[in-house]
């Protein structure tokens, strides 16, 4: 194999491992919502750690059928006063990235895969998220390049899922009164 299929394949595995851990932050974010919301699940929950008490499922799968986007906008609204701006941005983050994963147009034959947002709308959300860097003869409407082989931007990201999941996700679920450890 050559340089640019080798590259090619580890940017779909490195693709494929932050989606998972995005979906991975969307269940955390599910649970620390249901248990803000239902404070009164929380000691069922902590006090039987081999079996998840029934009202407490019902509630966990039923978010196994939202989008990324409404869980986080849940999430957003009932830890609005808890959440600090360098948390919502890093989360935001992720979730425009895992969009974009989930909606490349992917080709082993070259080492970046092409995202394209639909609508001005969507447009403006990923270039005021993520901030990339414009080019000359930029497509319109945006094309974005995602090199995700390259080991500066994996490891920039996965740096945020880990702060996410060990700053922001840990300290909350402290104040909901699960142990993190239960929902990770």
């Amino acid at each position: 194999m050559g340089a640019s299929m080798d590259r090619s394949l580890e940017g779909m595995r490195n693709a494929g491992l932050l989606f998972v851990f995005s979906v991975w932050l969307q269940g955390q974010m599910s649970d620390l919502t249901i248990f803000k919301s239902n404070p009164d699940l929380v000691a069922d929950f902590v006090a039987s750690s081999d079996r998840v008490p029934q009202a407490f499922a019902a509630l966990r799968s039923s978010y196994w059928e939202k989008q990324f986007g409404e869980v986080k906008n849940e999430f957003y609204q009932a830890f609005s006063a808890e959440l600090n701006r360098q948390e919502v941005k890093e989360i935001d983050e992720i979730f425009h990235v895992r969009n974009m994963i989930g909606h490349a147009h992917i080709s082993l034959g070259r080492d970046y895969m092409l995202y394209r947002p639909a609508g001005d709308k969507k447009e403006r959300a990923v270039i005021e998220a993520l901030n990339p860097q414009q080019i000359e003869d930029q497509a319109d409407p945006v094309m974005l390049v995602l090199e995700f082989w390259r080991p500066e931007i994996f490891k920039n990201l996965s740096d945020k899922i880990g702060r996410i999941d060990q700053g922001c996700f840990s300290r909350l679920a402290g104040q909901v009164g699960v142990p993190h450890g239960r929902i990770r």
